[in-house]
Parts: C-alpha cells; structure tokens; sequence
C-alpha cells in the first residue's frame, strides 16, 4: 500500500508478521553462536581429552616397567641379605681376626658383587624405559619393599638363588612380547641371573 509520503510501506499487520518470522530467525542464531562459543569453553577446560581417551602405554612399555620393579625388589633382597650376613658373622662363634668367619666373608663378598650387577642391570633397563611427557613428569612410584631376610646363612643364600631363579624365569617368559633389542637385553639380563644361581651355591636350581 502506499502511505502519504507516496512510498511503499508495510501496514501495522504486516510488520508484525514481518517480526514474528525474523525474530525466531535471530534467536536460533544467537542459540547457535551460543553454543558453539559453550563448546569451545568446554572443549578448552577438558583438554586433549575433548579427542578421546588418552592411548595406553604399549604391552612392551607396562612390561619393561615390570622388569624394572621386580629388580628394584631384587636389588632390595640382596641390601637386607649383605645386612643380615654382616650380623650373622659378628655373631658366629668362629671368627677370624676381622671378627668375621671365613665362609660368611666369601658370602658378604659374593653377595656385594652380585648386588652390583643387579644395579647395573637396573640402570640398564631405565635406559631403555621412554615414557610420554605427562608420564614422565608424574610422581615416581615407590620402590617395592622386599621381605625381611631369613636367619642363617644357608638360608639366606637359599633364598636368594630361588629368587634368582625365578627372575630368571619371568625375563625369559616376557621376551615375546618385547622388541627385538629390548628382547636381547632381557635375555641377557636372564642368563645373567641364572649364572648368580650358581654362583650362590644352587646350581642345581639353574634354569
């Protein structure tokens, strides 16, 4: 219709239609940019997580690091047994100048070289471990606590052997799912358990 001005324009009616119709139209825009920014927001505050779950460490990683807390443990038996070698000698009756028996000083000798071993094949494996960032920088677990030594010492030699024995085992029962160095690595770190068997005396119980 025309008004007075003799220009086109819409009566009261049919800008009210006009509005009705635009009005939804603006709304479910600012709805949409709405929620694209509460989106962002939530995308921003949950991280790479927005992407899925984080990916686990692979069967070679979890079982390196396995191996690495069953030497800790290791490496904690044979720091008890050197401690209870070096009270069972003070108190044999047999003792040498030193204060010492003689096979109780064999004992504490081998004992402490074979200790040594054990942590050059702790340092070896760390060497090997490569953990993610956020894996890395997280908290380090506490070593394993290893139990009390027996009393005695046939006993104590015993029980190293066994443990020696079935270090030896679980190495050789991890190598199929290692990569071919670390594979190589754990192999030799197994023969080379299985040699301290000997030298403790039980080579009967060698693998």
């Amino acid at each position: 219709m025309a008004c007075l001005c003799g220009s086109i324009c819409l009566c009261p009616g049919e800008k009210d239609r006009n509005q009705v119709t635009a009005e939804p139209t603006r709304r479910l825009m600012l709805a949409a940019a709405g929620a694209g920014a509460g989106s962002l927001a939530l995308a921003g505050c949950r991280g790479i997580t927005v992407l899925g779950p984080r990916p686990k460490p692979g069967a070679d990683v979890v079982t390196l690091n396995h191996a690495i807390a069953a030497e800790e443990l290791m490496i904690g038996r044979y720091r008890l047994a050197l401690d209870a070698l070096s009270s069972d000698g003070r108190h044999s009756p047999a003792t040498t100048k030193s204060g010492k028996t003689q096979s109780g000083t064999r004992d504490l000798v081998l004992v402490a070289a074979l200790l040594s071993e054990h942590r050059e094949h702790l340092a070896q494996m760390r060497e090997r471990l490569v953990l993610p960032p956020r894996l890395a920088t997280a908290s380090p677990r506490p070593s394993p606590t290893p139990p009390a030594a027996p009393r005695g010492r046939h006993a104590i030699m015993a029980s190293l052997a066994a443990a020696e024995v079935a270090a030896s085992d679980r190495l050789i029962g991890w190598l199929p799912v290692m990569p071919p160095a670390l594979a190589q690595l754990m192999a030799s770190i197994a023969a080379s358990e299985a040699a301290h068997v000997v030298h403790l005396g039980y080579g009967r119980l060698a693998p």
